[in-house]
């Protein structure tokens, strides 16, 4: 099951350069392969292209995104904090590049606004403990754990290296919920709060509370200020087509998870 998983995760997600090739390959095979399959072939193709063009609008992006969402609202004041002791930040994705024996670590963007919104709510909260999760990943070229540039940038942010901990082994939701618990438990930790992308918030909530855990929730943006998908509707754009097969990945993921019985229903609150 895990290998059908990451199987689809790499090549079968609506929006992403893998199912469209595979898509177009599997259309132009239809085309001539015979004449009795080139209406199914034609059909296919011209499926592909509306796809597509509908995912690259930042207004179809925008109501996946939308539709993800918990309604989750980031913690503004200490009160809303409930006593939290700490605050842990679940990684995103990150990419490593190395050469001449030299390394330089990149955080994606949801990871990147997932490490401000924890800044953020370390300076609001004097100081508690950040946690930083997320491990490696070959298959997107994630050599070094991501919790390693997480923590480095938490320090430009100007977050006490004494106050950081880091879980660097989780490769999935589900792995951090089970390591972020025993971390937790360690380090004598109850009352946390969670910091996480709005679309993955309701999914992440799921597997902590699964594990015991009964996180305060604090989302991050999910858009750097001036992205496309806040501004534009109807105009083609990547980075909208990018949203949407996020947006659809984790729809994917939501399902994925229900399926094995690590999280209920994903349209139950």
């Amino acid at each position: 099951m895990d290998a059908i998983y990451e199987l689809s995760k790499a090549y079968l997600i609506p929006g992403s350069l893998e199912f469209l090739l595979i898509g177009f390959f599997l259309g132009v095979l239809l085309l001539f392969a015979h004449r009795d399959t080139r209406g199914w072939g034609s059909s296919l193709l011209g499926f592909l292209a509306v796809l597509y063009f509908l995912l690259s609008l930042p207004l179809t992006a925008r109501t996946l995104e939308r539709a993800l969402r918990d309604g989750s609202q980031p913690v503004r004041t200490v009160e809303a904090a409930s006593g939290a002791q700490a605050i842990v930040v679940l990684g995103g994705g990150s990419a490593t590049f190395r050469a001449g024996g030299n390394e330089i670590n990149e955080l994606s963007g949801a990871t990147a606004l997932r490490v401000l919104e924890g800044a953020r709510l370390y300076k609001l909260l004097d100081q508690p403990t950040m946690i930083v999760s997320g491990g490696s990943d070959e298959l997107i070229n994630a050599l070094t754990p991501e919790s390693i540039p997480m923590q480095q940038e938490l320090l430009g942010l100007g977050v006490a290296s004494d106050r950081i901990k880091m879980e660097s082994v989780s490769g999935s939701t589900l792995e951090q919920a089970e390591l972020l618990s025993r971390l937790l438990e360690a380090n004598k930790i109850e009352d946390f709060i969670l910091v996480t992308s709005p679309i993955h918030m309701r999914r992440a909530l799921a597997v902590m509370r699964a594990q015991g855990l009964d996180p305060v929730p604090s989302p991050s943006s999910q858009h750097s200020e001036g992205h496309i998908v806040e501004q534009g509707n109807l105009i083609p754009h990547p980075a909208a087509l990018q949203a949407s097969r996020a947006a659809v990945r984790e729809g994917l993921a939501q399902l994925f998870y229900w399926f094995n019985g690590w999280t209920g229903p994903p349209w139950v609150p």
